[in-house]
């Protein structure tokens, strides 16, 4: 896909931009839909609630030219848009706080008025989701340090009624010298309050039953977006089809038993740290 960027991870962006044309493939319409409102409404929420502001004036009809570009033109121009605004000399937080959350709050307006279809949303909200994904930390959205401490959520998808595999796993981890923090039956919004309140460098979620894969989804994404640099793992139950789960989910790792578990995260956490 072109040169390197400067302003982002060029293989974050490649990958996130296809799991979400994936989803687009392989998933109910309800489904990616109910995936781009989450982008719109926790990129434009989380970006109104940063305190820091940025101090470059972005103009309304520079936003609308971004949202054109997102809905009309493919990932390597939404890619090019951005890397177009830093050579300008808008900061990382500037493109962050300024372009990415004002393109969200905008595409959703676009969306309630009518004025955008389902394909274009769709389209739209997955390149934006993974230029977020994406973003170099060189402004302190986040320390680019990762935490080496074996330290982690795990917690059952919300909805899940069974959470036996998981606690059995969280033993196996606490006995390989980890810290666990397990959380089992928390809800959709709750589990995200703790995420969002404890800041975990490493998650594994439980997904027993493929009825649950939309809610696996939904919690992905809003602790992408809310935890951007985190490690994180799903454990499928027995029959699960772990290809799809690869193929759709935004994690990093797909957890098949503890001990690979164990020795998948301590490469990931080394190449991090």
């Amino acid at each position: 896909m072109g040169k390197q960027s400067a302003a982002i991870d060029l293989q974050t962006f490649e990958r996130t931009a296809s799991l979400f044309a994936q989803k687009r493939r392989v998933l109910p319409d309800n489904t990616v839909e109910g995936l781009a409102s989450d982008i719109v409404r926790r990129l434009a929420r989380t970006v109104k609630t940063d305190t820091r502001q940025p101090a470059l004036e972005i103009t309304p009809g520079a936003i609308a030219a971004f949202c054109d570009t997102l809905v009309k033109d493919g990932p390597e121009a939404a890619l090019q848009f951005i890397d177009d605004r830093r050579a300008e000399g808008a900061t990382q937080k500037e493109v962050y706080l300024g372009y990415i959350g004002a393109a969200a709050s905008e595409l959703g307006k676009r969306w309630d008025d009518d004025w955008l279809t389902f394909a274009d949303v769709t389209i739209a909200t997955g390149h934006l989701y993974a230029l977020m994904r994406s973003l170099r930390d060189e402004e302190g959205r986040e320390s680019p340090e990762f935490d080496v401490r074996k330290r982690a959520l795990f917690a059952t998808v919300p909805g899940e009624d069974h959470g036996i595999g998981i606690t059995i796993a969280a033993d196996l981890f606490r006995g390989a010298g980890w810290e666990i923090d397990l959380q089992i039956g928390l809800g959709h919004e709750t589990l995200l309050d703790h995420v969002e309140q404890t800041r975990p460098k490493v998650v594994g979620l439980s997904l027993s039953t493929d009825g649950r894969l939309p809610e696996l989804l939904h919690l992905v994404l809003a602790m992408r977006i809310a935890l951007p640099r985190a490690i994180v793992g799903v454990a499928p139950g027995a029959g699960l089809d772990a290809k799809l789960l690869g193929d759709v989910a935004d994690v990093d790792l797909i957890f098949t038993d503890a001990s690979s578990a164990l020795s998948d995260l301590d490469r990931l956490i080394q190449v991090r740290g």
